[in-house]
């Protein structure tokens, strides 16, 4: 929760709200994983490799974005094992 932001607040409850009413509309729709999932783990809390999985199973997604997306977030996870290998040298 976001304490002291009234917009953010009423942003998080409203989603929430309405990511309840798809997880439970109709079980059968790829969304309602999709929201269920976002419900235990927010994407600030999440796997953007999930995400990535999810785009890449859509069939109108761009391939050329998607590729983007791996190099992007395969370049960032370097750089954390990077930084995690020379603050453990110290």
């Amino acid at each position: 929760m976001v304490h002291g932001e009234d917009i953010l607040e009423e942003a998080l409850a409203s989603t929430t709200t309405h990511l309840q009413s798809i997880a439970t509309d109709d079980p059968n729709n790829p969304l309602a994983n999709q929201a269920i999932h976002a419900l235990k783990r927010p994407i600030r809390k999440g796997m953007p490799r999930y995400y990535i999985s999810i785009y890449q199973e859509e069939g109108s997604c761009n391939i050329s974005l998607l590729k983007l997306a791996k190099l992007d977030f395969n370049m960032l996870q370097s750089l954390h094992r990077k930084e995690i290998s020379e603050i453990s040298r110290v």
